[in-house]
């Protein structure tokens, strides 16, 4: 027996307890999805986090389902809380990888009452895409040497990536640059001894990063810097800007910010973060899911009063909210945004809750040009919730087993959808905001 399985099969006695010796084991990847606790966050670059809730104290041990066979990543207990009720973290529990980007996690804990308690979730990193940085000099003396300095975004190391240089009507020379496991940065050194536009390329999984390098004078970089497309959100987004990012391909810098658990009705996080990232990025295109079905705090009004969840006053005052968050991303009309609405959990409490949040997102987009509404909850809910949808001639199901999130195809549809309409938005004259 193989010693990853030796291990595996330890945590199983572990978890399930002495009675687990004379049953046949457990395999955490097969159990039915319908008892759900665990959450994959792939949302901090590089690494895959992993959240158990409603432990009581058990320890939970976590797996990455490979191939249908459980990989042991470790086991952890919390001590029980009733007051805050923390959730159980394996954190940095998996790296992305440039070559498995669907990565299926499960977990399970021995309840105190004796009762089993399971979970699965799947979540899709980003592919190698825009892994890299690339950085020249935009021009240098003929014969001299230029720096070449490449950035691995994901600070992972453990690859090598190949670099490619090709000097004006002469042939390409290709050579493997190393980056050790946790080394970020590798350098090289080219000399240029003909006058002209040098092209320098780096080439991983199929992905190129491609710039130039100017050599002499009269000659340009012609270096042209792609528009950035912001993908932000709640835990709603997870899954959808990784999607993007490939479908968008060299047309767009994709950057990714997703703050899960983050809600519009809690304080101004929202509006000061919108801020935050326009000064920042100065992004050409906003596309954000932000509204899970928990998003439901009370909200002042203008009179000073506070408004319950989910009536008109309430929908009007998150409606206020959302419409500051617009005017932000549109930036004096130089911006493009998308808002996407979530669809209908499958709890009905929390599907009103969607429904109040999805009418103040279209009543803040009035007479906002330069505003989409992308209405996700009509593509997968449009008479209420549903596992499963008819999408180009195939049933597919798109929820997870939460009832609240998109699943992996789900989010691929929601990307492949969106992608024509940025990619139009990226090349048409930018607005002018209302």
């Amino acid at each position: 027996m193989r010693i990853g399985a030796i291990l595996c099969m330890a945590m199983l006695v572990a978890v399930c307890g002495p009675a687990a010796r004379a049953a046949a084991p457990i395999n955490p990847c097969a159990l039915p999805p319908e008892n759900n606790h665990l959450v994959a966050d792939a949302t901090e670059t590089g690494v895959i986090s992993l959240r158990f809730y409603n432990a009581d104290g058990a320890r939970v041990a976590f797996y990455e389902c490979v191939r249908g066979r459980p990989q042991q990543l470790g086991s952890r207990r919390v001590d029980p809380d009733p007051d805050t009720n923390p959730p159980t973290t394996l954190k940095d529990a998996a790296t992305w990888s440039c070559d498995r980007l669907v990565r299926r996690f499960a977990a399970m804990a021995r309840m105190p009452d004796g009762s089993l308690a399971s979970g699965a979730y799947s979540v899709r990193t980003v592919s190698c895409a825009q892994r890299f940085e690339l950085s020249v000099p935009r021009r240098i003396d003929p014969g001299a040497k230029a720096r070449i300095r490449v950035l691995d975004r994901w600070a992972l190391g453990g690859i090598r990536p190949q670099l490619c240089i090709t000097p004006p009507r002469g042939e390409r020379a290709c050579r493997k640059l190393v980056f050790p496991r946790a080394v970020s940065v590798a350098a090289h050194r080219m000399r240029a001894s003909t006058r002209g536009r040098w092209r320098v390329e780096l080439r991983v999984r199929g992905h190129r990063v491609r710039t130039f390098v100017a050599v002499g004078g009269g000659t340009r970089a012609s270096d042209v810097t792609p528009p950035t497309v912001l993908a932000t959100g709640d835990s709603t987004m997870q899954g959808i800007d990784s999607f993007l990012t490939d479908e968008l391909g060299e047309a767009a810098t994709v950057r990714s910010d997703v703050q899960p658990g983050s809600q519009i009705s809690r304080d101004d996080y929202w509006i000061r973060h919108a801020e935050s990232q326009t000064k920042r990025l100065r992004q050409r295109v906003t596309v954000i899911s932000v509204g899970a079905a928990t998003d439901a705090l009370p909200l002042p009004t203008p009179a000073g009063a506070i408004a319950e969840c989910c009536d008109e006053p309430w929908m009007l005052a998150y409606s206020r909210r959302v419409r500051a968050m617009m005017r932000t991303y549109l930036r004096g009309g130089r911006g493009r945004v998308f808002w996407l609405t979530p669809p209908l959990p499958r709890y009905p409490p929390r599907a009103k809750i969607t429904n109040a949040i999805n009418e103040a997102i279209l009543h803040a987009a009035e007479g906002l040009a330069g505003v989409t509404v992308a209405r996700v909850d009509l593509i997968f809910s449009p008479d209420g919730y549903r596992d499963v949808m008819r999408y180009r001639g195939r049933d597919v199901r798109v929820r997870e087993s939460d009832g609240v999130h998109l699943n992996i195809p789900g989010t691929a549809i929601v990307a492949k959808l969106l992608a024509p309409k940025i990619s139009a938005a990226l090349t048409a004259p930018q607005p002018r905001s209302g």
